[in-house]
């Protein structure tokens, strides 16, 4: 009988076989965004750091790291189609794993990790490797989602949906203190259809939902953290 960690695995393998449900859940393919982006604030934290060499982990389909202003940038992914995907936007893209990361101790000056540690099955193992490929002194950037995330959308349609882990505890005991930077913006879907399109994108990970009758034009409030952390020396 299959164990939850296979499930799980096998999921993630149905979920991200494409690169279609996860430029999907971006919330400005199917309404208008506005506010603070957390991407956005990250991307800043990044910079901050004025990195020579910085390492997307869990890079996705590269949006991210095509975005990152370093002389290098490498996105690692599991997911084949997502290798394939962020290659296509110029992204060096390499097939690994988090938890067994194909570098030298210290290689890059930043590692950027967004909505990416609760996929994986040992998130101490992850982040402790994590430390490693990054130089003493170097940073950890990492966008999750916070208290009240969408609420006016999921408390209606998936009420077990609620914020990411704290990773508080577990990035300082990796890296360092930890600095929270919450940032605001928010979501609106004018059409039910529209909103039935982003929630469609979640179909492999919540199963089918309902999508709300009203009222349109629909609206939700992003509530994000994004954790910034130096290693210690």
């Amino acid at each position: 009988m299959a164990g939850p960690a296979m499930n799980e695995a096998a999921m993630l393998e149905r979920e991200y076989a494409t690169a279609d449900r996860l430029e999907a859940r971006r919330q400005n393919v199917t309404g208008w965004v506005r506010g603070v982006e957390p991407w956005v604030e990250a991307l800043a934290a990044v910079a901050e750091a004025r990195p020579h060499s910085v390492l997307d982990a869990g890079c996705g389909d590269g949006v991210f790291a095509r975005a990152v202003a370093a002389p290098t940038v490498v996105g690692i992914d599991a997911a084949p189609a997502m290798v394939e995907r962020a290659r296509s936007r110029g992204v060096d893209a390499r097939l690994a794993q988090i938890e067994h990361l194909p570098f030298t101790d210290g290689s890059f000056d930043v590692v950027v990790c967004n909505w990416t540690l609760y996929h994986l099955q040992d998130v101490g193992r992850g982040l402790a490797e994590l430390a490693r490929v990054v130089r003493p002194g170097g940073r950890f950037v990492g966008v999750y989602n916070g208290e009240g995330h969408m609420e006016e959308l999921w408390s209606r349609v998936h009420p077990a949906s609620g914020p990411d882990e704290d990773y508080t505890a577990l990035i300082d005991r990796a890296f360092g203190p930890v600095e929270h930077r919450d940032t605001a913006a928010y979501t609106l879907w004018e059409t039910r259809s529209d909103l039935e399109l982003y929630l469609n994108a979640f179909v492999e990970l919540l199963g089918p939902l309902t999508v709300p009758d009203g009222p349109y034009p629909f609206s939700v409030t992003r509530r994000n953290r994004v954790y910034v952390a130096e290693r210690r020396a």
